[in-house]
């Protein structure tokens, strides 16, 4: 009987679904299924806690006012011009609580609406004051969504981590973005910040999960997730140019050399699926409004997509002061060009928007705001670090940011990982997942500090958070792997510490997130020392300073220079009642007189400071300009305040502060007497720009 030949198995065409994780330690064997849901749900379960107990804590920080709003109209209206520099979907989430609310009034009858382009902080002031009796209660509602971004990014950062250290690296990448006070700071917020980080990470991590077996159906997953997270945060961009590269370094670190040719055209159609969803979700996210319009027709304002204005254009006029200015020295540089009928494949807004971002991030030449300077200087925003404030931004504004503001427990696991990913090849995932989930983080930093001139906050480097914490994860093999007892108990102890150290700092700043400085920078009671606006002060204690004067000093004046977009006399509209206020005299030079109230009418010079109760925003302590609220005046909107308005308070030393972004002075008749001395002579800096 005749033996059939064998045959030569065929060879394989496709590479494994996802490379294996590390072989198991003893001590991750530790993590039944059970045990690792189990820690899952618990840390969720705490996340969400802690963000919620905040976010009924604090009232709507400066951005949020203008947020919540502006999705109202999107979805009443289906048009999408208010407050476009932020793309819709998350003001869209946040308002669909508020659409099922009664009695909730929206003011498209007011000039700030029916203008071109509308006026967004206008706008915001007459919703906030038709809807004062119910107002935080909206917000509440609003923000009640914005955690559940943070939970889905939580569960991504959960799941990759997992897939590349097991378990156990998977729930500490959890950890550290569950109990991050700088996630928890902003994921209650209504504005994009966690929520564009959140899309972003899961947007890639299903791009990196068809690198490694492609498909088209997760091709097009993949499309789909790019497209939400492109309809979150103009940030999100970046993946456009990331992905790509991501894709084109797998052919040589993660893919078999046999098979690149063949990879190569799959990829390249591949790619045009993800392009060509992508676009698609983001028509469809701002329901297709302005598809088409030929690209000469946009008016642009950024410096990428102008070019000066030849002699004898006409130019239209604008509402905005701004882009006014603008409009005489720039023109739309694609107009008079064969690209000029060019159909743009994006909505209107969208294009707008992103050109208003650029707009900010690049700065105005000073010769624009000062003819007669010629200088070409950009200014952006004031911003302020360090005790300075500036309108030129830092570049390493953000490095710092960092090292000030992350706990120091994550910096010793992160510190600690990168030394694992050199030194300890058992432990780390295959070179291309490692810079898969490094790149990001590196280009988000590295844009940010070289290639724009907003210094405004650590919350523009969030979408980077999600990585690195998922690349801390391989910690957790490193220390349970080794072998000596002695060396494994040290490691373990190394990481649990780091941990805890991480927690307790959280904890210990609860519920006042968006404050959190770590302990060697001084924590946050010096954290304004260091850093601003949104790093420590965005607005959102103006609620609890009425909870403490109620307590502490009820009935009696405080003269409050706020840093919000909350005029205080919201209070008198609503139960829990007002307090009496006024506004402490700006250091002459730094307000128009024709902004004063009648208190000031007569000048500011020569004017007695008087002895009472002060509060004031630690932003406008520092010196940053802004806009005021004052109660003598009986429109709503806040007028302008010039650099160094009220500063002279830093020669007070504060008797309390309210969730460390109001500091409260108890100023002597004889403090009072040196202030009007002493302050007077010392004008402030008049910047000539200002927030837009």
């Amino acid at each position: 009987m005749s033996r059939r030949p064998k045959q030569k198995p065929e060879a394989r065409t496709t590479e494994p679904a996802l490379p294996p994780s590390p072989s198991p330690p003893a001590g991750e064997t530790f993590w039944t299924r059970r045990r690792v849901l189990l820690a899952v749900v618990l840390l969720l379960v705490v996340h969400l806690t802690l963000a919620v107990r905040s976010l009924v804590e604090e009232n709507p920080t400066i951005d949020e006012v203008v947020h919540l709003p502006a999705g109202i109209t999107y979805w009443q209206t289906g048009r999408f011009g208010l407050y476009h520099h932020n793309p819709p979907l998350i003001k869209l989430v946040a308002a669909l609580p508020v659409l099922a609310m009664k009695g909730v009034e929206v003011p498209y009858d007011n000039m700030s609406w029916q203008k071109e382009p509308q006026d967004k902080a206008f706008f915001a002031h007459e919703f906030q004051q038709d809807n004062a009796q119910q107002y935080f209660e909206l917000f509440a509602r609003a923000r009640l969504l914005m955690p559940l971004f943070s939970v889905l990014g939580g569960l991504v950062i959960f799941f990759w981590s997992k897939q590349l250290y097991g378990p156990g690296g998977g729930l500490l990448s959890l950890a550290l973005w569950s109990l991050c006070p700088n996630i928890l700071a902003h994921c209650r917020l209504v504005t994009s910040d966690v929520g564009s980080a959140s899309l972003g990470v899961l947007a890639t991590y299903v791009f990196w999960r068809l690198l490694k077996q492609p498909t088209w159906l997760r091709a097009a997953l993949a499309g789909l997730c790019l497209g939400l997270a492109q309809l979150s945060k103009f940030s999100m961009i970046l993946l456009y140019g990331l992905w790509p590269l991501l894709g084109f370094l797998h052919l040589f670190l993660g893919a078999e050399q046999g098979h690149r040719a063949r990879r190569i055209g799959r990829g390249l159609g591949q790619g045009l699926l993800i392009l060509a969803l992508s676009i698609a979700v983001i028509n469809v996210g701002y329901g297709f409004e302005g598809v088409g319009n030929p690209l000469g027709k946009f008016e642009f304002v950024s410096q990428s997509l102008t070019s000066p204005v030849p002699p004898g254009m006409w130019r239209p006029s604008s509402d905005d002061r701004m882009l006014n200015v603008v409009y005489h020295y720039r023109v739309n540089r694609f107009r008079k060009t064969w690209l000029e009928n060019l159909p743009v494949p994006f909505p209107k807004h969208y294009v707008l928007g992103f050109d208003d971002q650029k707009f900010e991030a690049e700065g105005i030449p000073q010769k624009f705001l000062d003819p007669d300077s010629g200088s070409d200087e950009l200014h952006g925003y004031p911003v302020y670090l360090n005790g300075e404030v500036r309108q030129k931004s830092w570049w390493y504004y953000y490095l710092l940011t960092l090292v000030y503001k992350v706990p120091e427990g994550t910096w010793a696991l992160f510190l600690a990982s990168l030394v694992v990913l050199v030194a300890s090849p058992r432990s780390r995932a295959t070179w291309f997942d490692e810079v898969t989930v490094l790149a990001l983080p590196a280009l988000v930093i590295l844009v940010m500090s070289v290639f724009t001139n907003i210094n405004l906050g650590l919350r523009y480097v969030l979408p980077s958070f999600p990585f690195v914490f998922i690349s801390i994860g391989k910690i957790v093999p490193w220390a349970t792997g080794l072998r000596d007892l002695v060396r494994r108990r040290m490691a373990e102890t190394f990481l649990g510490v780091s941990l805890a150290a991480t927690v307790a700092a959280t904890l210990l700043i609860a519920p006042h997130y968006l404050a959190y400085f770590n302990w060697v920078s001084g924590g946050a009671s010096n954290g304004s020392a260091h850093l601003i606006d949104s790093n420590i002060d965005w607005g959102q204690d103006l609620v609890g300073l009425r909870r403490w004067l109620q307590t502490h000093a009820p009935d009696e004046p405080v003269g409050l220079a706020y840093f919000g977009q909350i005029n205080p006399n919201i209070f008198l509209f609503r139960s829990e009642g007002g307090f009496p206020w006024f506004l402490p005299p700006p250091r002459p030079g730094t307000i128009d007189n024709r902004e004063l109230s009648p208190r000031y009418r007569k000048g500011l010079e020569g004017l007695q400071f008087k002895p009472g109760l002060y509060a004031v925003s630690a932003t406008l302590l520092r010196g940053l300009p802004w806009r005021v609220y004052d109660d003598e005046l009986p429109r709503w909107m806040p007028r302008s305040v010039w650099a160094e308005g009220f500063s002279y308070f830093q020669e007070l030393k504060p008797i309390d502060q309210i969730g460390h972004s109001i500091l409260l002075y108890r100023v002597t008749p004889d403090q009072a007497e040196r202030l009007s001395r002493h302050w007077l002579p010392s004008a402030g800096k008049e910047f000539a720009g200002s927030r837009r």
